[in-house]
This record gives structure tokens, sequence and C-alpha cells, in this order.
């Protein structure tokens, strides 16, 4: 949860908030439900149905903003790997958090937002509470795991069916 990161294919990484419900094989050896357990962010653990997702501070939630003036005035891509510890499109999320993250990614205009989800049968209407012409902003690319054959036939065609600037695949885990 830094401006910089080991992840190769992004800059930042930025976690709303913590916490995801298991739906699915790819989710048996979840990294991040993993460190959840070891960290204890805010004494308690936030993975699984019913269960409350931690939802990161103000001050963390500002630092895209540095990041943006960063990017803006060094005219090169920042992309931003939202959400490496949670789900953007969990329905255990309250609405409003959502709503305050697309008002970020809104003003965040020199960054690029990369969210991935293992949930893309919700992104489309949980996306469109972000613009008011039901269009996710421009600088959002828009991702979906996929772990095996059955995944990548159900859900890549709802993934290109989603209007987004980028559509991508992470295959992983590969089962």
């Amino acid at each position: 949860m830094a401006e910089t990161t080991g992840i190769a294919w992004c800059d930042s990484t930025f976690n709303p908030w913590l916490g995801c419900t298991k739906v699915g094989p790819g989710c048996d050896h979840c990294y991040a439900e993993a460190l959840d357990k070891r960290h204890r962010w805010g004494g308690a653990t936030h993975w699984g149905a019913g269960v409350p997702r931690k939802r990161t501070g103000e001050t963390y939630w500002r630092q895209p903003l540095t990041w943006n003036r960063k990017a803006a005035a060094s005219g090169k891509p920042w992309r931003v790997f939202c959400a490496s510890l949670a789900e953007v499109f969990d329905n255990e999320v309250p609405v409003e958090w959502r709503g305050d993250l697309g008002r970020l990614i809104r003003a965040t205009p020199s960054l690029t937002w990369l969210i991935l989800t293992k949930r893309i049968v919700n992104a489309h209407s949980m996306m469109a509470r972000w613009t008011p012409d039901d269009e996710p902003p421009p600088n959002v690319w828009l991702g979906a795991t996929i772990v095996n054959q059955d995944e990548a036939d159900r859900d890549v065609p709802k993934l290109l069916a989603l209007p987004a600037t980028v559509r991508f695949v992470s295959y992983e885990p590969a089962l």
C-alpha cells in the first residue's frame, strides 16, 4: 500500500479498504487474506461473508492526489493497482465507499487505475455509479482474474462487454 511497489506492471498500489469473500478456486491460497490474518489491521481480520471490511484512513486516501500531481508534472504514465488487498466489486463493501473511490479516480486523471476483479459480473452495475453517463472514467483499466478454462468461458465475454479504456486478464493462479 504505497507510492512504490515491487509489482512490475504498476507504479503504486492503493487499497481503499481491506477484505473480501472467497468466490472460487482461485481464492484458496489468497495472499491478501494471509497478510490480513498475519497483520490483523485494526485488530481484526476482514475476510468472509458478513465480516466487516476495513476502510483505510483519510490521510492514506489523499496519497493518490499527490501521485496525480507528480504524474501530471512528469508527463509520464503512472499506473496504480487498486485493491491488491481487497475486492472493489465485493458485495460486502458499503456503496458509499465505492462512490468515494469513483470520485477519487475521477479526481486523478493523470493516474491509470488498474482494477482487477474476480467479480466481473458485478463490475458494470457497481461502476455505473461512478459517472453520470454510466461509463467508467477513461483512466480505468478493468481486468478479470481467470484461473481455468471454465472461468474463461464464463467471464471473458462479460469482461469484453464492459466499457473500459483497456480490458485485461490476469491468469493466476493457473489451475
